[in-house]
């Protein structure tokens, strides 16, 4: 039920609460609203401390124009935005007024975001097509917002500039263990079909690809590495590792699986002229911590794990005739696994 509960709601956060959040303006807006306002001040005085009689009075109505700018920008930053917690929502807008719903109440978001174009935003609709609320992607967790709704099954349209941003968290697919399999060879099969058409295309190179699953303890792993530690590495599961089916956590909350692929040459791998291996990854398979009232952790499918190989591999085609490379004789230090389970 949707229920207004008039201006009188305090101007608390939610941000790091353990069950909400809020959506909201970032700091940017607050600097962007008092420069609007200093300018138009400073334009104010000059113009007071060297009036001339032939300014007419579109001057004047240009620079009330500029303060009523200001005023908007600072109230938007200061009142707008929208609070979640667990499956209720508080929404208040540019005057103040607060709206409470829920998430039941809520049917349909939309998105855009192209803001040079004045198609940012992301708005929430109710059964009836009536918007519940009106926000913006460039807000601060707004995309922690669009994964709420996906992850409760709240369809969300794309529109302008929208399908690389919450396209790509809409098409993260909720999977379960026992589907991991199937799916893992759907994926293995994907990556050795483009692997052998990249092969096919640079044949002249003599280069040589090695790809496989690796798996990760997520909470390990060093941010921006390509090569990560040996203790952030999970073995892969159902490739002899002694860990059976059986197990009901046979996958760790922060499990991460990548699809790695590596350079070799004559059976060794190449490396740069700095000594860094030469391999791509791309996230194919992770646990998330859900937001909402049931929390826990889900497992998804990266869906967009095949169009960021193959760009990659794109880049490796461009960049390997252009520069030159050592090779090393050596084992990777972790297997590559061709299937989960």
């Amino acid at each position: 039920m949707i229920k207004a509960t008039g201006n009188k709601e305090k101007n608390t956060d939610r941000d790091s609460s353990a069950n909400g959040f809020a959506v909201k303006q970032t700091g940017a807006a607050y600097g962007i609203g008092i420069f609007i306002l200093t300018a138009a001040a400073l334009f104010s005085f000059l113009e007071m401390a060297y009036h001339v009689k032939a300014v007419t009075v579109w001057i004047y109505l240009v620079l009330l124009g500029i303060f009523l700018l200001g005023g908007y920008v600072l109230l938007e930053a200061w009142n707008r935005r929208l609070t979640v917690d667990e499956d209720l929502f508080s929404y208040r807008n540019l005057l103040g007024k607060t709206v409470s719903f829920s998430l039941g109440d809520v049917a349909l978001g939309k998105a855009a975001c192209d803001a040079s174009k004045g198609r940012d935003y992301l708005r929430l609709y109710d059964k009836d097509g009536k918007a519940l609320c009106r926000l913006e992607c460039s807000m601060k967790n707004a995309s922690r917002l669009i994964w709420y709704l996906h992850e409760h099954g709240i369809p969300i349209g794309l529109e302008a500039g929208a399908e690389g941003y919450a396209g790509d968290i809409i098409r993260q697919r909720p999977l379960t263990e026992d589907m991991l399999a199937e799916q893992s060879g759907q994926v293995f099969g994907q990556m050795q079909g483009m692997a052998e058409r990249w092969l096919e295309r640079n044949r002249e190179l003599g280069a040589e690809l090695e790809y496989g699953f690796a798996c990760y303890f997520a909470g390990k792993m060093e941010e921006n590495a390509r090569m990560q530690p040996a203790e952030s590495h999970f073995p892969v599961p159902g490739t002899g590792n002694g860990e059976g089916r059986e197990d009901a956590h046979v996958l760790p909350e922060d499990f991460l699986c990548r699809m790695e692929l590596f350079v070799k040459k004559d059976g060794c791998l190449v490396r740069d002229r700095r000594g860094r291996t030469l391999m791509l990854e791309s996230t194919v398979f992770y646990r998330r911590k859900c937001t909402g009232r049931e929390g826990g952790f889900r497992l998804y499918h990266n869906g967009v794990w095949l169009e960021e190989m193959e760009e990659a591999m794109g880049w490796l085609e461009r960049y390997l005739p252009k520069h030159r490379f050592t090779m090393v004789q050596e084992p990777l230090k972790y297997p590559l696994g061709k299937s989960l389970f």
